[in-house]
């Protein structure tokens, strides 16, 4: 007698029971946890659910064969071929084919799960951390990528204080960002988002000014109390943020913004007086009071030369002293005759906003050589729209303008009542020498290292200038579905490998600062 072939139909009974068992208690998961399996993960549970059905028909078409054979195999080979053993090895075919399939499938599932965990990121695309969580201390730095590659948004910090709180300036630190918030002055690592250093502010004091920049590794700030005099002055260490030394400031304390960092002398306009300190020190160098009835209105300063606006009566005048003597270089009246504000925008070259009281008065960017002689007079409002300035200094919206190679660069209304134009003057005549329009409004302005003019356009893309021309250089649009939101008043500085994007008012929680890279 030729013994009874049921080991296929065993093993293949076995294997499909524990085939089917696993794919159960993953669909059983699904059904429990509410998570139901998708992607690959679904095209294999389908399979290996299929192969067993297919699996167990050939089983059983195969039992049947061998049971009305009379226990053994037929020796009609007209039966082998066409009659009743026929299906069940089509059956098993199929079975086979179904199982490559699914093993199949299973491969690809796991080759790309990897790809997916990582896009995941912990429920964030691409791994950046969400808007709405604290960039840890110790988060990795991102690898530097090219400026002119399409950046990503690795990090934001989260939205800071109350809504409309306002800081008051940056300072890019290389691989550090410094931003001057209500609540103090915070140090970010630029490629990963964490806080290096911070000075926070004292309780119930908020920062109330910073220095434009920083020179040898000091800038200054100061703080005051709600509706009391900016009268608290700190000169920090942007290295670690060391408080090199605090002064209490006298009576009306600083005038407006007016403070600055020329070399190693810390220059303030305080409750009337012109002084001049140490930046590792704190000791006084010189004062200079105002004349009678005269006030200091603003004042910038580079290592040489201190520029100084000074209101006197209704008239107005520019004086440039020696920032480390205070001596005085050379002063012009300006072409002012009623109650100004101004803001100094470059020491060398010298070039000053000024905006009068009289409607019919001058409003205008003014422009001197290195003797105070007058070179150029740029309205803040002509045939181009109305320009940015300064804060406090006409009718436009607030930037720093950028002041190189004999030009000065800034925004302008040209076609809505927002700035959507980059616009250049010679600093020579006050001519125009180019002008670049934007789809969207332009929002900040900052000098490339390399010597490119970049803007933050309303769409967080960063469009690079060739600063000669105003032609698109390149433009650096975020590879993210989700773009960061972007208040009304933000500043952009350059890091190595990409951008910092700060928002410094806070008008709908929108993050304090976000990095492109």
């Amino acid at each position: 007698m030729i013994p009874e072939r049921r080991g296929p139909s065993t093993g293949a009974v076995a294997l499909s029971g524990a085939a089917f068992g696993a794919a159960a208690v993953f669909l059983g998961a699904g059904v429990v946890a509410g998570d139901w399996p998708t992607g690959w993960a679904a095209v294999v549970c389908a399979l290996v659910l299929t192969a067993v059905g297919v699996t167990v028909r050939a089983a059983a078409g195969r039992t049947a064969t061998t049971r009305d054979s009379g226990g053994g195999p037929s020796l009609d080979k007209t039966d082998t071929a066409t009659g009743p053993a026929a299906p069940g090895r089509a059956s098993f075919v199929a079975a086979v084919v179904v199982w490559a399939v699914a093993v199949l499938a299973a491969g690809i599932w796991a080759a790309t799960s990897g790809d997916d965990d990582e896009r995941d990121g912990g429920g964030t695309a691409k791994g950046r951390p969400s808007a709405s969580a604290q960039p840890s201390t110790s988060a990795r730095p991102t690898a530097a990528s090219s400026l002119d590659a399409a950046p990503a948004v690795p990090w934001t910090v989260p939205a800071v204080g109350q809504k409309y709180d306002e800081g008051v300036g940056s300072w890019a630190l290389g691989p550090t960002v410094a931003q001057g918030r209500i609540d103090g002055l915070f140090a970010y690592d630029a490629a990963g988002g964490s806080v290096r250093w911070s000075v926070p502010a004292p309780t119930r004091e908020a920062l109330c000014a910073i220095t434009p920049d920083t020179e040898e590794g000091i800038g200054l700030v100061a703080h005051g109390r709600h509706e009391k005099p900016c009268a608290t002055l700190l000169a920090v260490r942007t290295s670690d943020g060391k408080v090199m030394w605090r002064r209490k400031l006298g009576g009306t304390g600083l005038v407006g913004n007016a403070l600055a960092v020329g070399g190693t002398t810390a220059v303030t306009a305080e409750d009337g007086t012109v002084r001049a300190r140490s930046t590792e020190s704190g000791e006084q160098r010189w004062q200079r009071p105002a004349p009678k009835g005269c006030l200091p209105l603003a004042l910038d300063a580079d290592a040489t030369r201190t520029l100084l606006v000074e209101q006197c009566g209704k008239g107005a005048r520019l004086l440039a002293l020696d920032t480390r003597t205070g001596t005085q270089r050379w002063t012009r009246d300006l072409p002012v005759e009623s109650t100004a504000t101004a803001s100094v925008v470059s020491v060398a070259p010298a070039v000053v906003a000024v905006d009068e009281a009289d409607a019919r008065g001058t409003h205008a960017f003014l422009g001197f050589d290195d003797k105070g002689a007058p070179t150029a007079s740029v309205p803040l409002s002509g045939p181009e729209g109305v320009l940015s300035a300064p804060e406090g200094v006409g009718d436009g919206r607030t930037v720093r303008p950028l002041v190189r190679d004999g030009l000065l660069i800034t925004f302008a209304e040209h076609e809505s009542m927002v700035p959507d134009r980059v616009v250049a003057y010679s600093l020579k005549d006050g001519r125009k020498a180019w002008a670049h329009d934007d789809e969207g409004q332009t929002m900040a302005l900052a000098a490339e290292p390399d010597g490119r003019v970049a803007y933050l356009g309303s769409d967080a893309s960063v469009t690079l200038l060739d600063p000669a021309t105003g032609r698109t250089a390149t433009v650096l649009k975020p590879d993210t579905a989700e773009l960061p939101a972007i208040s009304i008043a933000p500043e952009l500085l350059p890091v190595p490998g990409g951008h910092v994007v700060l928002n410094q008012i806070n008008m709908q929680a929108e993050p304090a600062a976000f990095a492109l890279r």
